[in-house]
């Protein structure tokens, strides 16, 4: 039997096996029919057809959201499932009961698609189970984006949240506001090498960069088209549009809206305190470009940051300052509580889900606002006794923009060691969560930050086999096989035959 991560809920090995022929009758399976269909033609030619003796997909309103049940044998291949996920996490499965040469370009011998006798019971273990993706620092490309999609979708992973705006750049464009991408999409240069350690106010900038433009943005028929293809995988895209911090690219692009003007995007890394300005004008901005994000990804969560906002702005910009006072806030912290409310209600009442970084539980924000937790694992339990629904995502667990191995060659990273071992710890944490409260603990999800992140090479190093635990752990409920590299060698040639740069060091 082959190693398969994620672990099904249950195997039961039958004995015999069952021989895909080509043409390959498939009865029903909506989308995820079609991803089978496409991966068998690009690997190995096989032809699909409508009709029996293949694979039949029948629904059973019976199985719970996501679960599947599939049988294969010497006649042929049933998959029963609730809803379309399900479905194709049944055909993900099956992908893994084939050779690893499935995930390859091809040519392979369609002889060699055998498929062996089993019955398995699947379901998740969470809801949540995310891949975050930092395109803002760095702008990462749609291709190596779209063949992430397939990787997460290998994984039975469901979200992709992509941080699509950030001080050194803003990567999506918005109806009414060309200059976000005219100015706020390119920087002209990026600091070389580490960033300097902070000054006192760890809001340091440094003026020195390589003078390479550096810019990107993805068009709205882009991103439509990688919402339709995340949805056809069982994936569902969310935005994040960091605010009111991390926002030099839009005070580059509209200096109005900031205390002070910039001249262009952020050359460098670390918490910059040139924020949006607490005025009337900054709020309906951050309404409007809401709203707009909101027809772009339809019926997604909407993600509005909130973290590493520093006020001190605030406090000497006379328009912010007069704010304070209207409101009544006498510290920055109050004024940014202040500003959350405005933002997270509005995308409430748009009746979508609201998601935010976990300092907003500092000031309070409504009910209804999904916290996401970074800083310390403590804020999960934190959040839920507030009565917010949480999504962990700890700094020691799954950052993936630490060092996953101490060996000289490995590339540059913002710092700290993050191995493999120490990630298949995550969901100890999560079976800690206690139940008090009347959140919900909807899962977990990674984090690739890419201020030392230039391409996909380097962001796939990075995220795999990390990610596979990860994946594995919110889907079954343990680290199982993927806590080492020795015990997921098979699934690592499917990474391989895929074409990705995983890292061959765990440690």
């Amino acid at each position: 039997m082959r190693t398969l991560i994620p672990e099904p809920t249950t195997v039961r090995e039958m004995g015999g096996e069952f021989a895909l022929p080509s043409p390959l009758p498939i009865a029903g399976g909506g989308n995820a029919a079609a991803y089978l269909a496409e991966r068998l033609g690009r690997a190995a030619g096989v032809r699909v057809s409508e009709g029996s003796g293949g694979i039949e997909f029948a629904h059973d309103p019976s199985l719970g959201e996501e679960a599947y049940r599939m049988r294969v044998s010497t006649e042929g291949i049933r998959i029963e499932s609730a809803d379309e996920r399900g479905a194709g996490w049944a055909v993900q499965t099956l992908l893994q009961l084939l050779p690893p040469a499935i995930y390859s370009a091809g040519p392979m011998e369609p002889t060699s698609l055998v498929v062996p006798c089993v019955e398995i019971e699947d379901a998740p273990r969470y809801h949540w189970r995310g891949s975050h993706i930092d395109v803002a620092r760095n702008f990462l490309p749609l291709e190596g984006l779209y063949r992430h999609l397939e990787m997460m979708a290998m994984h039975k992973l469901n979200v992709v949240h992509l941080h699509l705006t950030d001080d050194q750049g803003w990567r999506i464009p918005i109806e009414g506001f060309p200059k976000l991408i005219e100015k706020g999409s390119t920087r002209p240069g990026t600091l070389a090498g580490h960033q300097p350690p902070p000054d006192e106010n760890d809001c340091d900038d440094v003026a020195e960069h390589d003078g390479i433009e550096c810019g990107g943005y993805y068009t709205r028929e882009e991103i439509t088209a990688l919402v339709e293809r995340a949805g056809m995988l069982g994936i569902q895209v969310v935005p994040e549009i960091d605010m009111p911090g991390h926002m030099e690219s839009v005070v580059a692009a509209y200096p109005e809206l900031g205390c002070v003007p910039i001249e262009h995007p952020r050359t460098c890394w670390g918490i910059s305190e040139h924020v949006l300005a607490l005025t009337d004008e900054a709020v309906e901005f951050c309404r409007a470009v809401l709203t707009d994000v909101a027809t772009l990804f339809p019926g997604s969560p909407i993600h509005v940051g909130g973290d590493e906002c520093p006020g001190k702005e605030w406090v000497e910009h006379e328009a912010s300052r007069a704010t304070m006072e209207r409101i009544g806030a006498t510290t920055p912290a109050e004024a940014q509580a202040w500003f959350e409310n405005e933002i997270c209600t509005h995308v409430l009442d748009m009746d979508r889900r609201v998601i935010a970084w976990d300092e907003v539980l500092e000031g309070g924000v409504p009910q209804g606002t999904t916290v996401m937790v970074w800083r310390k694992s403590e804020a999960v339990e934190e959040a839920l006794r507030a009565g917010h629904d949480a999504i962990a995502a700890p700094t020691e667990f799954t950052y993936f923009d630490y060092r996953q191995h101490a060996g000289e060659d490995h590339p540059l990273t913002i710092g700290g060691n993050l191995p493999l071992s120490k990630v298949a710890g995550l969901s100890d944490l999560l079976d800690a969560v206690g139940g008090e409260g009347e959140g919900a603990l909807l899962g977990a999800q990674f984090q690739l930050w890419s201020e030392y992140v230039h391409d996909w090479a380097k962001a796939e190093y990075l995220l795999w086999p990390r990610g596979c635990s990860v994946a594995q752990q919110l889907w079954s409920g343990s680290a199982g096989n993927a806590r080492e590299l020795a015990t997921m060698e098979e699934h690592l040639s499917r990474l391989t035959a895929r074409g990705l740069n995983w890292c061959r060091t765990a440690e």
